[in-house]
C-alpha cells in the first residue's frame, strides 16, 4: 500500500529537521600559516602543536623566516625533497586549504606579459593545492587597471574564473573567491551567480565588508563603534550568507577592533557576532571550514585563545 500524502510530507521534512539539529564539527576550525617572522616549517609545526586539525598554507612567498612577513613557498621552485618534506609535515592535518597568490599580481592588466605572468602564478599554486591534498584554494579578484573599473573588466573576470573552475575541477578541489571586490553585496553576489560554476564559490572573510556600499550607506563613521554599528555590519554579513547560501565554500574568521576598525584581530573584540553567525551556518548545514586569519604580537597565545573561543561558540550554537 503506498504511503499517504501526509506520510510522504513527514518523510520529506525529516532530513531538514535532522540537518537543523546537527552540530558543526569542531574539526572545521583551523588557522593559516600567516605567522610573521616564522619559517614555513616552523609555522606548520606550531599549528600542529596547538592541535589545529585544519591548516591553510600559502603557495606564494618564501619558506625562510623574514621579519614582518609570513612564510610560504613557490611550488615550481621547490625540489622533490622539499615537496616531500612539506607533504610529510602536513600529513597529520585532517583538512588542508591554500591561499592562492594575489600580492603584486594583476590578472586583468592591459599588458599581456604582466597578465600572463600573474595568471601563471595562480595556476602553479593550483598545482600545489592538488599535490598537497588541498580541498579548496582561496583566490582574490585583483583590482582592474587604473584606467578602468570593475564593470569594464567584468566579462574578463567571469571568463577567467570559469576557466580556473574547470582547472580546479580537474585537479580535484574547489575555488573560493574571497569577498573584497566587487565592493558591495549586490556586486559580489552577482559575480558568483554569473560565474555559475560548481567548483567556484565564495570564501567569506568576515572583515572585508567594511568598505562595502551597503555598510557605508547605513552607518556614519561616528556611529560605527556602537551596538547599532555592530549590528549593521553583521546584517551585511548575513545578507551575503542568505543570498549565496550553498555557494559559500569557506570562511576566514577573525575580529575587528572597534577603536579603529582594523580587521584580522584575535577573537574577543565583539564586533563579529559569532553566536548569530554560527547559528545561521548550522541552520544551513554549512559543510565548509572556519580558518582563523589573525595577527598579534604573541601568535601562539592569540591562536590558542581564538581557537578556544571559536570552539565555545560552536558548542553553544
Amino acid at each position: 500500500m503506498p504511503p499517504s500524502p501526509s506520510s510522504r510530507r513527514l518523510f520529506l521534512t525529516v532530513p531538514a529537521a535532522l540537518m537543523a539539529q546537527r552540530r558543526l564539527d569542531p574539526s572545521i576550525v583551523g588557522a593559516n600559516t600567516a605567522i610573521a617572522g616564522y619559517g614555513l616549517g616552523q609555522a606548520v609545526d606550531a599549528l600542529r602543536v596547538l592541535n589545529f586539525p585544519t591548516i591553510e598554507i600559502h603557495p606564494m612567498g618564501v619558506p625562510e623566516p623574514r621579519p614582518g612577513l609570513f612564510p610560504g613557498f613557490q611550488f615550481d621552485r621547490m625540489t622533490a625533497s622539499q615537496r616531500s618534506d612539506l607533504r610529510r609535515r602536513l600529513g597529520g592535518f585532517k583538512n588542508i586549504t591554500t591561499h592562492l597568490p594575489y600580492i603584486d599580481l594583476h590578472y586583468f592588466s592591459e599588458f599581456s606579459n604582466v597578465r600572463d605572468f600573474s595568471i601563471r602564478q595562480v595556476e602553479i599554486a593550483m598545482e600545489a593545492t592538488a599535490f598537497f591534498g588541498g580541498r579548496l584554494g582561496v583566490v582574490h579578484v585583483t583590482a582592474p587597471p587604473s584606467n578602468k573599473n570593475v564593470d569594464q573588466i567584468w566579462p574578463a573576470v567571469v571568463d577567467l574564473f570559469r576557466r580556473w573552475g574547470d582547472r580546479a575541477r580537474r585537479l580535484g578541489f574547489r575555488l573560493g573567491i574571497e569577498t573584497g571586490l566587487p565592493r558591495s553585496v549586490r556586486g559580489f553576489v552577482k559575480l558568483i551567480r554569473e560565474i555559475d560554476h560548481d567548483s567556484v564559490g565564495c570564501t567569506l572573510d568576515v572583515g572585508h565588508q567594511i568598505q562595502y556600499e551597503e555598510f557605508l550607506a547605513r552607518v556614519a563613521p561616528a556611529q560605527r563603534s556602537t551596538p547599532a554599528g555592530y549590528r549593521a555590519y553583521n546584517d551585511v554579513l548575513h545578507e551575503l550568507i542568505d543570498q549565496l547560501g550553498s555557494r559559500i565554500f569557506h570562511f576566514h574568521v577573525h575580529d575587528i577592533d572597534p577603536a579603529d576598525w582594523k580587521e584580522h584581530k584575535p577573537l574577543g573584540f565583539g564586533v563579529i557576532d559569532y553566536p548569530r553567525l554560527l547559528t545561521r551556518l548550522k541552520q544551513l548545514g554549512y559543510p565548509g571550514l572556519l580558518v582563523l586569519e589573525i595577527g598579534a604580537p604573541d601568535m601562539p597565545r592569540a591562536l590558542a585563545d581564538s581557537r578556544n573561543r571559536m570552539l565555545d561558540f560552536l558548542a553553544e550554537a
